[in-house]
C-alpha cells in the first residue's frame, strides 16, 4: 500500500457554532493557539498515530465487518451519553444520587474539554476515500473516545452490579470499541482517540482522587468544567462556547443548591417532573426563536444562551427535590401503582463488590 503523505495543517473548513448546527467557515485558525505552537512538527514527530495510512491499513484489515462499526460508534454519541446520565441520575437508586451527579460531573467537563481544545487546535479531519463525506467538526480529540471514557469509566467506579473487575471489563471494552470505530469510519486518526481515551479517564480518575472518605463529590470536576470552558473560550474557542459555560456553571450551582436536600422516592413524580421541565424547555426556546433574543453573534445573544443553559442544567439537578412537591397528587399515586417503577440498585461501589 502506497503511504500517504504526512499530514498538514490546512485552513479550517468547519467550526461548531453554540446553536448546536455545524456551519462552513473561511475565517483563519486560531491565530492565539498557532503563533505559539508548530503544531505540523509536534504532529509529525508521533509519525503513524496521524498518519492516514494507519486508518487506510486498519480498515482495510477489518474488511467487510467495517459498517459494524458504524453502528457500533452510536454508543459513544454525546445525545446517548447525555440521555442516559439524566435518566440514571433521575431514577438511580435515591440513597445513590450523589454518584449519580458524580457520573453526570464527569461528562460536563469531559464536554468543557474537549470542545475547548477542538476550537483552539482545530485540526481538520483526515482526507480519506472511504471517510463519510463533509463530516463536520475538528478531529483532535476525539469527542466520542473521551466521551464514553469519561461516561462509562465514570459508572465503572460508582456501580455496584457485578464486581469491580467485571465492571472495569465491561467499560474497558465499550471504550476501546467506539474509539476503534472512529478509526474505522476515516474520521479520527488513531492519535486523536488515542489522547481523547486518556484525556476521559484522567478526569475520572481526578473524580476518584478527590473523593473524601470513599464519597465521590461532584464539586471540583463542576468546578474545572468552569474553568476549562472559560478558558478555552478566552484562547479564542468558538466550538458550544456557550453550552459547555451555561452547564458548567448550572452544574456548579445546581449541586451545592441540591446537596443534603431530601428527594422524591417516587419515580412516578420524577416522571411528570421530567416531561413538565421538556415541555417548558420547548415552550421557552419557541419563545425566544419567536421574539429574537439579539442577533447571532452579539453580546446578547451570547449571554442569554449562558443563562439558558446554566438554569437548565440547575433544574436537571434540582428535579428530583422539587418533584417531592407533586408526589402526594392523585395522577402521580396513580401512576406509581400502575407503571412498572420498582426501586433501583445502580449504586456507589461498596467492599463486597471489591473482588
Amino acid at each position: 500500500m502506497k503511504k500517504s503523505s504526512s499530514l498538514a495543517i490546512q485552513p479550517n473548513q468547519f467550526y461548531l457554532t453554540d446553536s448546536l448546527k455545524e456551519t462552513t467557515a473561511t475565517t483563519p485558525k486560531n491565530d492565539y493557539f498557532y503563533s505559539r505552537v508548530d503544531y505540523n512538527a509536534t504532529v509529525n514527530r508521533f509519525g503513524l498515530l496521524w498518519d492516514p495510512a494507519t486508518n487506510e491499513t486498519i480498515r482495510a484489515a477489518v474488511g467487510p465487518t467495517a459498517p459494524l462499526f458504524g453502528w457500533l460508534t452510536h454508543l459513544g454519541d454525546s445525545a446517548l451519553l447525555l440521555v442516559l446520565g439524566v435518566l440514571i441520575y433521575w431514577f438511580g437508586a435515591q440513597q445513590n444520587r450523589r454518584s449519580r451527579i458524580f457520573v453526570i460531573a464527569v461528562g460536563v467537563a469531559v464536554l468543557a474539554l474537549s470542545a475547548g481544545i477542538k476550537g483552539v487546535v482545530q485540526l481538520p479531519r483526515p482526507t480519506l476515500a472511504f471517510a463519510p463525506q463533509g463530516y463536520p467538526g475538528y478531529t483532535f480529540p476525539s469527542a466520542h473516545a473521551m466521551g464514553s471514557a469519561g461516561f462509562y469509566g465514570a459508572l465503572a467506579v460508582t456501580m455496584t452490579w457485578g464486581t469491580r473487575r467485571l465492571r472495569y471489563l465491561v467499560a474497558g471494552t465499550l471504550i476501546a470499541v467506539i474509539a476503534f470505530s472512529r478509526v474505522v469510519m476515516g474520521v479520527h486518526y488513531p492519535g486523536d482517540v488515542v489522547v481523547g481515551t486518556a484525556l476521559g479517564i484522567g478526569l475520572v480518575a481526578i473524580g476518584v482522587w478527590t473523593r473524601t472518605e470513599g464519597v465521590f463529590d461532584p464539586g471540583p470536576l463542576f468546578a474545572l468544567a468552569v474553568v476549562l470552558a472559560g478558558g478555552a473560550a478566552l484562547l479564542g474557542s468558538q466550538v458550544f462556547v456557550t453550552l459547555t459555560l451555561g452547564a458548567s456553571i448550572g452544574g456548579v450551582i445546581g449541586w451545592y443548591a441540591v446537596q443534603g436536600r431530601p428527594t422524591t422516592r417516587s419515580d412516578a413524580a420524577i416522571l411528570v417532573s421530567g416531561i413538565g421541565l421538556l415541555a417548558a424547555i420547548g415552550v421557552l426556546r419557541s419563545v425566544s426563536l419567536w421574539i429574537g433574543i439579539g442577533a447571532p453573534g452579539s453580546s446578547a445573544r451570547f449571554l442569554a444562551e449562558i443563562v439558558g443553559y446554566a438554569v437548565l442544567t440547575t433544574l436537571v439537578l434540582l428535579l428530583p427535590w422539587l418533584a417531592i412537591r407533586i408526589e402526594d397528587h392523585p395522577i402521580v399515586r396513580e401512576l406509581q401503582a400502575r407503571l412498572p417503577f420498582q426501586r433501583r440498585g445502580v449504586g456507589v461501589e461498596n467492599p463486597s463488590s471489591r473482588r
